[in-house]
């Protein structure tokens, strides 16, 4: 699997993984940098990583570029799956020699890419465009991929199998609810006060647990002083993926966050950038997991209602654990 994305692309692929291992494959998969260690060890048999250009310039570093090729083409893997939409994978793909590549083409939506990629794949599968009206769950298109591979028609919902492909272990259950601090809480028109403000009204229920990447440090720092307890900086993987598997709710904006709390369960206050909302919604909605799904505050008035969304939002999961399926809002 060709995965040269984020975070939140990659946890797409996990009924996916479930699928191909359940049918007895041998799965490696090349990542990124920003994505490795998302899948557990379990569910890998091998990772090769490839490292990004620094923005704003675009590709892969040439070393590590080709130490991946060099390890891939030693494995002599049967079939390449692409569920990037980075050209660099369909590339990456064929240069590594691997007969059987399968990925995605857009039709007349992008002409002149789905002629390109179709040259890079020995068979392709007609996807919908990111932002299409038709386009349908990623999880859902991603499986397509499997076709002829697996033995299941549709991809699992089911946490007890989607757990072992991103955790290790079973983390112990904790009583603290989740939030996540991102650089993504700051887009939009929403300034540094308007989300600290959200922020000091969320303390003021109950007590949270705040979590943030340790490469955003500098912009979460700006919303961070209206928490009440200090925030865990995460530099690895892991335990990320174990605060947020064993909270009872996550609050985040729609990050690669939201995705792993889809996959293995936790419920999820999930929060969109207004424009396109009912789009990415449907594309990018938690798959496995109880959820609200919020958008974002476009004007003065909104503003200064949304910390009372946020906090009805994860009343209504942290009363109803059991909720079997999700809301908009």
């Amino acid at each position: 699997m060709v995965r040269v994305d984020g975070l939140g692309d990659a946890l797409a692929c996990t009924p996916l993984l479930a699928a191909l291992r359940s049918s007895g494959h041998r799965v490696g998969a090349v990542l990124t940098a920003r994505n490795a260690g998302i899948f557990s060890a379990r569910a890998l048999d091998t990772e090769h990583i490839v490292e990004r250009i620094p923005w704003p310039q675009h590709g892969y570093t040439a070393p590590t570029w080709e130490c991946a090729l060099r390890e891939v083409r030693a494995r002599n893997y049967d079939v390449a799956l692409i569920p990037s939409e980075e050209p660099q994978a369909y590339t990456f793909a064929k240069q590594a020699g691997i007969l059987q590549r399968v990925g995605f083409h857009n039709g007349w939506q992008k002409p002149f890419k789905s002629w390109w990629v179709r040259r890079q794949l020995s068979r392709s599968i007609f996807r919908f465009a990111s932002l299409s009206a038709h386009a349908q769950s990623e999880p859902f298109v991603l499986f397509e991929l499997g076709d002829k591979l697996v033995h299941e028609s549709e991809p699992t919902r089911d946490t007890a199998r989607l757990r072992p492909v991103i955790l290790d272990r079973e983390p112990p259950r904790a009583a603290l609810p989740v939030v996540q601090l991102t650089r993504k809480w700051l887009g939009g028109n929403r300034s540094a006060s308007d989300v600290r403000a959200w922020m000091s009204a969320v303390c003021g229920q109950r007590p949270w647990r705040f979590v943030a990447p340790a490469d955003e440090r500098a912009a979460v720092e700006a919303i961070a002083e209206a928490c009440t307890t200090k925030v865990d900086y995460f530099s690895q993987v892991a335990p990320w993926k174990e605060a947020i598997a064993q909270a009872p709710l996550l609050i985040t904006p729609d990050t690669g966050a939201a995705h792993l709390a889809g996959m293995v369960g936790t419920p999820v206050v999930d929060i969109f950038e207004s424009a396109n909302f009912s789009r990415q919604a449907a594309r990018w909605t938690p798959w496995a997991a109880p959820a609200r799904l919020l958008s974002f505050p476009s004007s003065p008035h909104e503003k200064g209602a949304f910390a009372e969304h946020i906090l009805s939002a994860a009343d209504s999961l942290l009363s109803v654990q059991d909720t079997p399926a999700c809301a908009h809002s």
